[in-house]
């Protein structure tokens, strides 16, 4: 068995294209390692719950699982130390795929074993008869056939009784079903997002490797779903951004260090045993669609035409035996059985059709019984409908508010001091290693989740033109990644020594573009420069969570006002007191931000520099590089804290 290629050297959407086989024989071998975990029996009841009222499981045994999941291409496979299961949304399962009956068995194991072995049994109860009659009436097959097609009922009937006092038992002593505690909301989440029912590490330390390899799946995965979907429709899509949440449910995870894990890596918010772990940025978890009673009383409609089914083989028998050979209008066969049934359902008796047994009439009481029930559920239904769907919106969203507001931040650096500054900061406020995402030309670290934020860092090259520069950079990764916010930090030179000290903070109320200009020369040999760049502010937002970060000035002071911003490395005493004098009002000035701010512009996404003074502008050294770095990555650290980035901004 080959070990499974990283999400680094994937290429995007393999995973369901060049899906993962296992054999049978390892997947037994992974489910046993499963049963033996720390909560082993809680994922059993996780990904297997129990169906009808309690009574038996709704899914296959979890080799089955296992197998088909690698089928699928929905199993992240590390081996039996480490192996998740990816599951699609249950409103739209995966269709069209080899294998197609083997998922079904894993999909509805609950009625397999409810009709299988009585259609198996009455199978071959059909199938002996006709060689009863070639073989001159065979006493032995034709007692077989009847003694197979008894069982067939046999079954049937202890089935149901076996149901019905479940759910007796448990409505008297007000039990719930196992494992059903508390799975509305996730149960209903389930419907319409992805999720993860069974999450298995038994490295802790390894964990958060596996997790970003599980959001990668879940990326390829979705994929390739659009790239079927965009095939079918005979077009062309030249990037897929995934924004797919996916459900985490804890109870799917088999220790309690890779529940710890799951909640760190998300926002450590889990309602209901559920969490989220966002796969990208604007990872909108969707409303759950409230039907009402509807399947309440289409199960109930299911349940009395079984019982009507078996009631007219049982109702024909009895009348059979009674009549003694002179049967004319009465249900002693199984069709007239099962149409005076069909007619005591409504409450009415067929003109033709007279039973003369008691038994007879009281399975026809029951059914009238069963049909007066149904049209009470039905004005239930409708009297009822309106106010389940509020309330059942109401729980929904009180539910799910801790994890609806996940955003991503984007942290832009320009030099290896600010990106060591940004990830030391950062990621010791998650306890997360810093995970690598190899973009198109582009890397991004995945720093972990601050409130509810989620963090990424990616580097630019110093200032905005070349091809490595800021602009192309940030319009990049913004396609790319599609962030909420998007913040420019790390070190820039001060133009106000007397009011500021190397380290001093910088936060940019305007940034004024200083390439873009005119020169013109009224008078000879005296050239004039008028100045044409932009003068744009930041994000509202992330100006307003800048100004509100530190209520008290402790440490470095916090500077705000404009910002220049221009494609030159400045270390002029002659070019800085023409600067200051062009713009008196400046408090500083950097290389990178008008590359940025264009990108951010033209993609629509929340913007600011934050950056801190590392020198003057003239007599460089590198001796504050490290310190202002710090400085300015504490300081948006600050903002992150206090969980003001923590929704995506409302887009127009």
């Amino acid at each position: 068995m080959s070990p499974e290629r990283s999400p680094e050297t994937r290429p995007p959407g393999e995973a369901s294209s060049d899906r993962l086989r296992i054999s049978f024989r390892a997947a037994r071998e992974a489910a046993a390692v499963l049963r033996r975990a720390e909560h082993g029996r809680a994922v059993a009841g996780t990904i297997r719950p129990r169906g009808i009222l309690g009574l038996i499981r709704e899914r296959a045994p979890l080799p089955i699982i296992l197998y088909v999941a690698a089928r699928d291409g929905r199993l992240v496979w590390r081996g039996t130390d480490a192996f998740a299961v990816l599951e699609p949304p249950r409103a739209a399962r995966l269709t069209g795929r080899p294998g197609r009956l083997l998922r079904l068995v894993d999909r509805h194991w609950d009625f397999v074993l409810f009709f299988a072995p009585p259609a198996v049994l009455m199978g071959l109860s059909l199938a002996a008869i006709p060689l009863a009659m070639l073989w001159q009436r065979s006493p032995l097959l034709l007692g077989g056939a009847l003694l197979l097609c008894l069982l067939a009922l046999l079954y049937v009937a202890l089935f149901m009784v076996a149901m019905v006092g479940t759910g007796i038992v448990r409505g008297v002593l007000g039990l719930r079903v196992r494992g059903r505690r508390d799975r509305g909301t996730a149960e209903e989440m389930r419907f319409l997002h992805w999720s993860m029912p069974l999450c298995h590490c038994a490295d802790p330390a390894a964990a958060p490797a596996f997790l970003s390899q599980v959001t990668e799946r879940l990326r390829g995965l979705v994929r390739a779903q659009v790239a079927r979907a965009v095939e079918d429709l005979d077009a062309r899509t030249r990037t897929v951004e995934v924004n797919e949440p996916l459900l985490c449910l804890l109870d799917g995870a088999t220790s309690s260090a890779m529940r710890e894990a799951i909640t760190t890596a998300t926002d450590g918010a889990g309602v209901g045993g559920v969490t989220f772990l966002a796969t990208g940025s604007r990872s909108d978890v969707r409303t759950a669609k409230v039907v009402g009673l509807g399947p309440g009383l289409a199960l109930y409609a299911f349940a009395v035409a079984i019982i009507v089914a078996v009631s007219a083989r049982v109702l024909a028998n009895l009348e059979r035996a009674a009549c003694a050979g002179d049967c004319a209008g009465r249900p002693a066969t199984y069709g007239t059985a099962l149409r005076w049934l069909a007619w005591r359902l409504i409450g009415g008796d067929p003109a033709d059709l007279v039973p003369a047994t008691t038994e007879a009439w009281v399975l026809g009481w029951i059914s009238t019984g069963m049909g007066g029930m149904a049209v009470l559920l039905f004005l239930v239904m409708v009297w009822r409908a309106p106010e389940v769907r509020r309330a059942r919106l109401d729980s929904f969203w009180k539910g799910m508010e801790p994890v609806l507001g996940t955003s991503t931040v984007l942290i832009m650096v320009a030099t290896p001091e600010e990106r060591q500054a940004v990830i030391e900061a950062v990621t010791g406020v998650t306890g997360t290693d810093p995970q690598r995402r190899h973009l198109n030309m582009h890397t991004a670290f995945e720093l972990g989740v601050v409130s509810r934020a989620r963090v990424l860092l990616a580097q630019t090259r110093p200032g905005s033109t070349d091809p490595g520069g800021a602009t192309l950079t940030a319009q990049s990764l913004i396609d790319q990644l599609n962030p909420d916010y998007l913040l420019l930090t790390g070190i820039c030179f001060g133009l106000r020594e007397g009011k500021q000290q190397l380290g001093d903070i910088l936060v940019g109320n305007q940034l004024r573009i200083m390439d873009h200009k005119k020169i013109v020369e009224p008078t000879p040999g005296k050239p004039v420069e008028i100045s044409r760049g932009d003068r744009v502010t930041p994000s509202v937002t992330l100006f307003d969570r800048c100004q509100n970060a530190r209520l008290t000035q402790t440490g470095p002071k916090v500077h705000f006002g404009p910002l220049l911003s221009g494609n030159v490395l400045m270390n002029s005493p002659t070019m800085r007191e023409r600067m200051i004098e062009a713009e008196p009002d400046a408090i500083g000035g950097e290389m990178e931000g008008l590359g940025v701010y264009a990108a951010a512009a033209k993609g629509k996404v929340d913007w600011i520099v934050v950056k801190a003074i590392c020198d003057w502008g003239m007599a460089k050294d590198d001796e504050w590089h490290e310190q202002a770095a710090r400085n300015a990555a504490e300081f948006i650290l600050d903002v992150l804290r206090n969980g003001g980035l923590d929704r995506p901004p409302k887009q127009s």
